[in-house]
């Protein structure tokens, strides 16, 4: 059965943040998931125009501080296979 359109709207402020708060744990909860289940690193920095700091996950500094190290050490070129590859 074909779906319904659905009318795409300007979601209201506090129903807006409430959404991105839950959208923001859903995706800490899953990128934890992939980390255990497929035993790798992984690490995302958020940014809100509402929050004034960039939160991150893990929120263990020297875990994400490792991550972000091993990508960084990377040549550009292999850079951008890194993603391929981590896949």
């Amino acid at each position: 059965m074909p779906r319904n359109k659905v009318k795409i709207a300007f979601i209201k402020d506090k129903a807006r943040k409430n959404s991105f708060m839950k959208r923001k744990e859903y995706l800490k909860d899953k990128l934890k998931e992939v980390s255990i289940l497929c035993s790798i690193e992984a690490c995302v920095i958020m940014y809100s125009s509402n929050e004034p700091q960039l939160e991150m996950w893990p929120e263990d500094k020297t875990a994400f501080q490792n991550v972000l190290n091993a990508f960084l050490t990377k040549s550009p070129m292999k850079r951008s296979k890194f993603f391929i590859e981590t896949r």
